[in-house]
């Protein structure tokens, strides 16, 4: 009589309820639904690694497009790239900011690159002035060649 009491009590055990089923299913789906929540939040908060387009030279223009102490924005090979036309010649500078990955700007009365984002500020040579940025901006060799820019990416 023993046994068949031991029985009983070893398959009741195996046996899922209905509640258990349903607070399962019902965990499962909020652990899921964090899950699809916090991914995008640490995919925008891990910071930008790219360094910009590599390899070859690109022809990105016209010498005359980019006025003295202006800037101009250029996709270079999937990425953006700031051509600074400076009294000395022409900077080509990544215009993807190194903390989250905002395109950057110029500030023509300033003599500056400023990203929106965060308010980090860069010099002329793309070297951190101030902000969250960890580092400058990657710079580029620049040529004119028959009054067209190009750029050694």
């Amino acid at each position: 009589m023993e046994k068949s009491g031991l029985k009983k009590t070893i398959d009741s055990d195996k046996k899922i309820t209905r509640r258990d089923f349903l607070d399962y299913f019902i965990k499962a789906g909020f652990f899921g639904l964090l899950a699809g929540m916090a991914y995008p939040a640490l995919n925008y908060l891990n910071p930008v690694t790219r360094q910009g387009p590599v390899g070859g030279l690109a022809d990105v223009g016209a010498a005359d497009e980019v006025p003295l102490w202006g800037a101009k924005k250029y996709i270079v090979a999937g990425s953006a790239i700031m051509v600074i036309h400076t009294p000395q010649g022409f900077k080509a500078l990544s215009a993807i900011c190194t903390h989250l990955g905002c395109l950057v700007g110029w500030d023509e009365q300033r003599h500056e690159i400023v990203c929106p984002c965060h308010a980090g500020r860069f010099d002329i040579e793309g070297a951190k002035i101030s902000g969250p940025p960890p580092r400058g901006l990657a710079a580029y060799h620049v040529n004119v060649v028959q009054g067209r820019l190009m750029v050694q990416v």
